[in-house]
This record gives structure tokens, sequence and C-alpha cells, in this order.
């Protein structure tokens, strides 16, 4: 009767929190948008002001056609000028070429001086642009016709002391054919030079090499031409440092030798090629988007300098940067109206997103409230659930009050289902529950004298008493995720090793009976300095085969267990009384089955063999010690 009573007295206590954690209740039920017509109305509404923004701004834009004209044009003079430039530089590579092929066939014997003058003399006279042809032999011996003056001239001499042959002739021993060897100095012609140069291998030996020469001041030359004839300002690098072609290098440069064949970008009479590598105020990736044409904008006094370019690696031991330059003032402000339409666009995108954002936030966060505590339920952690406010938008408060329904019911279901049992059934369905034979360890506790302290107690207080000790015990059961099968009086009965297989269930059962002990303790000093009398329990402990699973008529099952492991475990703890200790707060029996199913660090005393009530045969009892 007293465990009925308790269990009156906790499902009032049930009901109370049922009512306190009720949905509101006050009839509030104003019309409340839909988020349907939020995200429609908002997110339209929102896409049509930022959308119509900037394609009023885009048509503004391509009215001027600032991007497509500039980068149209940007790409086409490129590649114009890096193709005539090209053009220009074919023959020596041709001439290269040719007079090598003949030394190859044997049609010209390097040996005959006069018919290997004779054959370089004609190569020069077929490509006026070309200002030497050399032919050099691996003992470094050089024979050679130039322009000097729009005359010719001729030299047969050693150049194994110049600067940088060795090297050379070890480059083309390896190479397989046409190499830019890059800016030389040609000492005859006191003047910087490029050359392409090509190996010479009759019957697979190397035997020399022809090479074909251009002069950097000809090229300078003909890249003013161009920059005239198409109104430009054009350049040529090597690296990013040296200048190779540059008009004001059309009359030729001063300060420069064998060891400094071409002049730093300072050197060259342009402020503003000297500054193309400051630090970008723009590097334009929307106008050059997918394009081999790369460009930034740097500023010049009060001015912009819109730099574009693309790097060529076919003239050298570095990269060739072909390039034109552009002031800001002399777009006619094209440039400055394209920025400052983008500049409007992105404030109104960003204000765009921020709003989409906020309402987005406004939104989600019922959801994510909701998302939260529909994880707790999926764990079936209730006491961690609280109730969902309510929510401005009717979907999600309609969720809400559910939820907290639902919660509220799920509150009464714990009280009477386990929380393991209900997790296992989640997990694995209705063969969790379905009846079998396992070995499990089975629990039972009894308080001491409990009649007595019955009579003692009001109702209420007895109650209140009873669901104090049960929460106590049952938080040990859980901590080693054991299952509470029942409440019995002032009994509790639990069981290890199902629904779920756990091998270790006699160890998880006395660790839970150790914990139950400690909490007892504990709880019984704090019952002394209230002046209460202290409790003491005792605890039995059985391991065996058990049947597990829904017990009971179709309308009303349990999920228990049934056989004679549930019988001594309570004939364990009935046998307590004879061996308790006068001042112990539990006393802890445990059989020989589950002493010697324990893992190692368990203490125990043997109590020798027991006759048990009910029961043939003795059972060897032993104590768990804490």
């Amino acid at each position: 009767m007293a465990g009925r009573r308790a269990e009156i007295e906790s499902r009032d206590r049930m009901t109370g929190d049922a009512e306190t954690n009720r949905p509101d209740a006050t009839g509030d039920e104003r019309w409340r948008p839909t988020i349907a017509a939020v995200l429609s109305i908002g997110f339209a509404g929102l896409v049509l002001v930022a959308v119509g923004a900037v394609l009023w701004i885009s048509l503004d834009a391509a009215q001027k056609n600032t991007f497509t004209l500039l980068r149209q044009s940007a790409e086409l003079t490129l590649e114009s000028l890096v193709g005539r430039v090209e053009l220009q530089l074919a023959s020596a590579e041709h001439q290269s070429a040719f007079l090598a092929k003949l030394l190859a066939d044997g049609e010209v014997d390097p040996q005959d001086d006069a018919r290997l003058e004779q054959v370089m003399l004609g190569s020069l006279a077929a490509a006026p642009e070309i200002s030497g042809i050399v032919f050099v032999e691996p003992d470094y011996r050089a024979r050679r016709v130039g322009r000097l003056r729009q005359e010719f001239i001729r030299r047969d001499d050693n150049w194994g002391q110049r600067l940088g042959v060795v090297e050379w002739i070890d480059t083309m021993r390896r190479a397989e054919g046409l190499v830019w060897l890059g800016t030389l100095w040609v000492e005859d012609m006191n003047a910087a030079h490029i050359a392409a140069a090509h190996p010479v291998r009759r019957d697979g030996r190397f035997i020399g090499t022809v090479a074909s020469i251009l002069s950097v001041r000809g090229l300078s030359e003909f890249l003013d031409r161009i920059n005239r004839q198409y109104d430009i300002k054009s350049f040529i690098l090597s690296g990013r440092d040296h200048v190779v072609a540059h008009p004001a290098l059309a009359g030729g440069s001063r300060g420069l030798s064998a060891e400094n064949p071409m002049p730093r970008l300072g050197e060259v009479n342009d402020a503003n090629l000297a500054r193309i590598w400051d630090p970008p105020i723009d590097r334009m990736p929307d106008l050059l988007a997918g394009s081999n044409v790369r460009g930034h904008v740097v500023e010049q006094g009060d001015d912009q300098v819109i730099f574009l370019y693309r790097e060529v690696e076919s003239f050298g031991p570095e990269p060739w940067i072909f390039g034109i330059y552009l002031l800001g003032s002399e777009t006619g402000g094209e440039f400055e109206r394209l920025i400052l339409a983008a500049g409007v666009g992105l404030a109104i995108l960003v204000v765009a997103v921020l709003l989409a954002l906020l309402l987005g936030r406004g939104i989600a966060q019922p959801l994510r409230r909701l998302s939260d505590a529909s994880v707790a339920v999926r764990e079936l952690d209730i006491r961690k659930l609280t109730a969902l406010p309510r929510s401005q938008f009717r979907e999600t408060d309609q969720a809400a009050s559910a939820y907290n329904a639902m919660i509220n019911a799920l509150r009464w279901f714990e009280t009477y289902v386990p929380r393991a049992l209900v997790l296992a059934l989640m997990r694995s369905g209705e063969s969790a529950v379905r009846s079998e034979e396992r070995q499990v360890s089975v629990i039972f506790t009894d308080i001491v004298g409990f009649s007595q302290l019955a009579g003692e107690m009001p109702a209420p207080d007895l109650a209140a008493f009873l669901n104090e000790h049960f929460s106590l015990l049952a938080a040990c059961i859980e901590a080693e995720d054991g299952t509470v099968d029942k409440y019995i009086g002032d009994s509790v009965m639990a069981f290890w090793g199902a629904p779920g297989v756990q091998p270790d269930h006699a160890s998880r059962a006395c660790r839970a009976a150790l914990a139950m002990a400690a909490a007892l303790e504990s709880d019984n000093r704090t019952r002394l300095e209230r002046g209460l009398v202290p409790v003491r329990v005792r605890i039995g402990i059985h391991s065996g085969p058990a049947v597990v699973g829904n017990i009971g008529a179709p309308g009303r099952v349990n999920y228990t267990l049934i056989g004679d492991t549930v019988n001594v475990a309570q004939r364990l703890e009935g046998l307590g009384h004879e061996v308790a200790d006068a001042d112990a707060a539990a006393v802890l029996l445990i059989s020989e089955d589950t002493r010697r199913d324990l893992a190692p660090g368990f203490e125990t005393r043997g109590l020798g063999a027991r006759l048990l009530r009910g029961r043939r045969g003795e059972v060897e009892v032993f104590r768990l010690l804490g």
C-alpha cells in the first residue's frame, strides 16, 4: 500500500508539472502570417529591389560599353602586338634553322670558310631585320657576318673568353631544336641584341651552333611604329625588371654593357612604366575574367594608370611581358563610372543580403529550437526538455504547441516505461522485445524497517520520502545503463543484460550497488543533520539465465524478466537481514555466479553456502565490499 501511495503521489506531482508546462492557453489566436507568405513577399520584394537596381546600373554601364570595349581592345591590341613581334622575330628563327640544316646535311662544309661566309651573307641579305649571323664551333671558333652602318662586316675569331659563351655552347649541346638565348651584348656593334640559336649535328655528333641576332634597338623602333600607328603605349619586359623594347629606346640607351645589356624600369624615360609594379588599387577581375590578358590599376599622382599585359615564354630564359597602358584621364571617365556602378551595386547587394539574413534568422530561430528539442526527444533525455515559446509564424507556432503537448505526454510515458527499453525499441523495433533467454544480472533492494517507518509518517511525507529514495537509487542504476523493472512497495528491481546485450552485466550491477551504498551514506549524513532517522537497505544481486521480453495479455504487457535468477536475487536481498551491520547504510550480497563474472578490481568476502528460502540446494554467498 505504501508503494501504491508513492506511485499516486508521483503521478500527482507529474500532473502539476504537466499543468505548468502546458502551452499557452490564454486563447491568444490572433492572426499570424504563414512562412510561405513571408518568404514569398519578403524575398520577392528584396530580389525585385536588388535585381531592379543592379539591372538599371548594368544597363547604364552596358550602354557605355566599358567592359566589353576595354576587354576586346586589350585582347586585340595585345594579340596584334605579340603577333607582329613574333613575325619580326620569326625571320631569325627561320634563318638559324635553315643554315643549321645546310651544315648538318653537309651541303655546306664548316671548314670551307668562303662557302660558309657566302651562305651566311645570303641569309643576312634575305632578312633585313636580322643584324648578324654567327657559327660557333665546339672549340669556340666563331665565324660571323653582320650589318654595321649599312655595311657588311666579317669576323673570324675565338669566343672562348667571351662572357657566357662557354655556358651557351654547353646549353646548345643539350638542345634538341631552336633556343632563344635572351638579350646579349655584341661588342662590335656596341648594342644589345637577342639571338635565336640552333644546334648543328652531323651524324649525331655536335659540330657547333648557328645563331641569328636581332637588334633590341631595332625592336624598339618597330614598337614605336606600332604605337604611332595604333595610338597606344606599348612595351616589352624581360621578367619584371628589365625592358627589352620601348619606344623611348628607339634611339638607343646609354649606360648599357655586356654585364648590363638591358635597361631597368627606372632607366627608361617613362615615369608611368616605372610604376607598373606599385601596389595596385584594382586588379580588374571582372574585366579580365576568362581572358589570357592580365591587368591592374595603380595610382600616379592625381591620375591612374591602367596596365594590360600578357606573358610569352618563347623568347628567352625569362618570360617576356607584352603590355600596354592607358591613363585614367584618357578613358573619358569610363573606368570611374564603372567603379561607381560596381560600388552602388555592391552596396545594394550587401543591404539585400543583410535583410535576407535577418529575415532568415527570424524564421530559422524557432525551427532551430524545435530541431534541438527534437534531438533531445530522440535521445529520450526528457529531463532536459523545456517548453518551446510561442512563435510569430503560424506553422512554427503550431509545431511548438504540438511539441509542448508531446513532451508532457513523454514525461508521463517515461514514468511507466524504462528509458533503455524505449531506446532499444527505437533502434531495433519490435525485435528488441521478443521473449528470449538471456544471461542477465538482477538486483533487488529493500529498505530495512520500512513498515515501522511507514506507520510513523503521514501519507504525503511517505510518498515524498519514497520518491526521493527511488530517485537516488534509479540514478545509480541508469548511470550503469541498467533498466529499472519495477518498484514493489519500498523495493526496486532492476536488471542488466537486456534489452541491449551487455557482456559485463555483472560488473555493471555491482558498480551500481556500490554507488547506491555511497549515495545512501551521503544522504544519511544529511538526514542526521536534519534530525531524521538514517535509511538502511539490503541489496541482493544474482547473475544467470532468465526469459526476457514482453510478458502479459495483448492489451497490457510488460517488458520484464521471469525465471529462477530473479527469485535468487530477491532471496539474497532477504538474506541481508542476517548479516547486516548495525551502522552500515547498505549490505550488499552477491551470488557465486555473479562473483565469477566480475571484472578484476572488486573486493568480496565469502559468507559460505546458504540455504535460500524456496530453493533446493545451497548457494555460495559473498558480501560485496566498497
